[in-house]
Formats: C-alpha cells, sequence, structure tokens
C-alpha cells in the first residue's frame, strides 16, 4: 500500500474552498500517520502531490449489488448501465457510474451519483491543490461488518479509516478538471512525441470501431425489425424496442397469442433457472426455441416445473433429441363446440 490522504467529504452541493474536512494520512504500512481537519486550500497547500482518495457523503452515492449475464468486457459498461437504469431515479445521461469487474457467478458491484455536482466539486477540489485519485462510495469505504454504516467518517481516526479501499471509483477521466492536469503537464509534453507516432495507429482504430458500430446497429434494426414488425421505421432500436416491450408489459402481455415478446416474456420468468446462460434463441410459427449452455441447474422435480408453466399458461418441454433444448410455447386450447342461439 502506498501513502495517501484519505478525505471524508460533506455532501458535494456543499463543498467550497473553506470548506474544513476531516482527512487521514495513511502510510506505507497502512497505518494512521496523520489526521485532523483542516480548510480546503489549506490542505491542499500541504498535501502537495500525494494521491487523495475522496471519501462521498453517505447520501452521495448509491450503492447496488446486480447480477449481468456474460458480455464481451467491452460490453459491461453498456450492460451495468442497462442492469440500473430501472433503480436510478435520474436519467442514465445525468449519472456518473462506476462497477467492478463481473465475477465468476455474475455478480457486479455498482455505484452511481449525480455528475454534475461531482463534476463542480472535483473542480474546487483540484483548484485547492489535491490530487484526486479516487471517489470512493461511503459504503464501499468502510470495514467489512462496519456496525454503523449510516455514519460518516469522523475523527478521532480509527479502524473505520482504515479499511481496504476497491480498485475502482467513479473519479472518471472525462470529469477530471482542466487544472487537475496542470501539475502534469511536463509528462504530457514528452508524450506528445509518442502521440504522433499511435495518431496512425489510433485513426485506423477508430475508423475500425465506427465500421463495427455500423453494423452493430444494422444488426439491431434488424433485429427490432423482426421482433415488432408493426414499426414502420426503426430509428433508434434500443428506445423503439423498450417502448413497445413496455406497452407489451401495460398490457399485460395480450398483444398477440403467439407474440414473441410476452412468449419470451412468460418462459423468462418459468425458467429462471436458465438465466445467464441463455446460448440461442429462436422464434418460429408460435414457438420459442432456447438453447442453454452447460452449467444451468433445472429443478429437481419435472412436477413442479410443469405446475409453474401452467399457472403461466405456457408449454414447456425439454428437446427429445438435443441436449440443454428447450421449447415453450402457449397452449393449444381445443376448438370450441358451435355457439347456442
Amino acid at each position: 500500500m502506498r501513502q495517501h490522504l484519505r478525505l471524508a467529504l460533506p455532501s458535494l452541493s456543499d463543498i467550497t474552498p473553506d470548506t474544513n474536512v476531516a482527512f487521514v494520512l495513511v502510510d506505507g504500512e497502512g497505518r494512521v500517520a496523520r489526521a485532523g481537519q483542516l480548510p480546503l486550500t489549506e490542505l491542499g497547500a500541504q498535501a502537495g502531490s500525494v494521491a487523495v482518495h475522496a471519501v462521498l457523503h453517505p447520501d452521495d452515492a448509491v450503492v447496488a449489488g446486480i447480477t449481468v449475464p456474460p458480455v464481451p468486457t467491452q460490453r459491461l459498461g453498456a450492460a451495468v448501465a442497462g442492469s440500473i437504469e430501472p433503480m436510478a431515479l435520474s436519467e442514465i445521461g445525468q449519472l456518473c457510474v462506476a462497477h467492478s469487474t463481473r465475477a465468476a457467478d455474475g455478480a457486479v458491484t455498482v455505484a452511481w451519483t449525480a455528475r454534475e455536482p461531482l463534476k463542480k466539486a472535483w473542480a474546487l477540489l483540484a483548484e485547492a491543490g489535491l490530487n484526486i485519485v479516487a471517489f470512493v462510495p461511503h459504503s464501499l469505504a468502510l470495514p467489512a461488518g462496519d456496525s454503523q454504516p449510516a455514519a460518516v467518517l469522523a475523527l478521532p481516526a480509527g479502524p473505520r479509516w482504515l479499511a481496504p479501499l476497491p480498485g475502482w471509483s467513479l473519479a472518471h477521466e472525462a470529469l477530471r478538471p482542466a487544472s487537475a492536469s496542470g501539475r502534469w503537464r511536463k509528462a504530457i509534453y514528452w508524450s506528445v512525441a509518442a502521440a504522433a507516432v499511435w495518431l496512425v495507429g489510433l485513426n485506423w482504430y477508430a475508423a475500425r470501431l465506427s465500421a463495427e458500430a455500423e453494423a452493430l446497429q444494422r444488426h439491431m434494426q434488424e433485429a427490432v425489425k423482426q421482433a415488432f414488425p408493426q414499426i414502420p421505421v426503426v430509428i433508434d432500436p434500443l428506445r423503439q424496442a423498450q417502448n413497445q416491450r413496455d406497452a407489451l408489459r401495460l398490457a399485460q402481455g395480450a398483444a398477440a397469442d403467439d407474440g414473441f415478446m410476452p412468449l419470451a416474456l412468460t418462459a423468462a420468468q418459468v425458467l429462471d433457472f436458465a438465466q445467464g446462460h441463455v446460448r440461442g434463441l429462436r422464434y418460429e410459427n408460435g414457438v420459442l426455441t432456447l438453447t442453454l449452455a452447460e452449467g444451468y441447474r433445472p429443478p429437481s422435480s419435472d412436477a413442479a416445473l410443469a405446475q409453474s408453466a401452467a399457472v403461466h399458461q405456457l408449454s414447456l418441454r425439454k428437446d427429445e433429441t438435443q441436449p440443454h433444448v428447450w421449447h415453450a410455447q402457449r397452449p393449444v386450447l381445443p376448438e370450441t363446440e358451435g355457439r347456442r342461439p
């Protein structure tokens, strides 16, 4: 562990250059080397270039645990954003979101806070001369099993100040104020020559990413057209698909007896054990076919599974010839006799 400074920030909206902030200087052995409380300007003048980990006020960040299906590393951020969107009170674009790596069981720890207050507070801290390297949500800066998880860090310094910190934080480079980079100006000058060499490669990589993005956009448009043929023109595939999904949910999935989305939503409820293991999905003639990857655990009782399917008005069967393949469809109702006059 390297020597670093930990700050207990007040609410982001209350930070000013004269705000008194409690701090602890942690030495290389993880012990308290110094502790106290100073205005930000004085603290910045004394801290110099020491790395600063700013612990957010308990009310300024939300921390949650979510489960994310297997996705490529470059798509993990998008998957996390999609998972927390129903939980967030603000639009995703107005938030600063950070997350841990995905565990083997799909577990991801995610945190978010309001983007603009964090950006303004970072600018004030940088102007005071503090080298902020991390904004840590309060609950992630406390020791495991802390007896007062809602209580802010306060002096005198004790074990609550010395808990191991996560390797990720809400200090996104996109929000770093320009003034915070002044101390690194010499390093930037030296990197200009290397940047010139990289420029050609970066342009090629950008062109490749652009082509991949266009291909992905076309694929999404085709997928939305296939799932929702009633949409005349697909402009924003994700948003339009979400709107159709929400409409079907409001209608309790009654858009059509063989509608793909109602059937898929019902199958997801019954086959909850398949979460994170769906390798392939095909919908044809009212039958939804799911191909699962190995590792899932179906219910031990086939009768219980059949009963759950019946409750949800679903006909479910496992393919007799192909392993890990399941077929789901709406039960075929017997034709009723002619109505009485």
